[in-house]
């Protein structure tokens, strides 16, 4: 990878109690030096059958050279903002 073009952007959800949580990204669209990632967290049905474990969910992304990254839910909300 060569990091005067690209850039990596990683996002950590945090200790789950149990499997069944995920990431997925829903989309990336960026604004000059900034690219906003949106984010679709899953999490299990109540009384899904899910390994108990403890999980900690995450996602690692290549994108074009970047400044700044937002990372928000489908509805907007922002979830976590990086800079560089």
């Amino acid at each position: 990878m060569d990091f005067r073009t690209r850039s990596v952007a990683a996002f950590f959800w945090g200790l789950k109690p149990t499997g069944g949580y995920g990431l997925e990204v829903a989309g990336v669209t960026y604004a000059g030096e900034a690219a906003r990632v949106v984010l679709n967290p899953t999490s299990p049905r109540p009384g899904a059958i899910v390994t108990q474990a403890l999980t900690s969910p995450y996602v690692l992304l290549e994108l074009q050279r970047v400044r700044r990254v937002v990372f928000a839910d489908p509805s907007g909300r922002v979830l976590a903002e990086a800079r560089e």
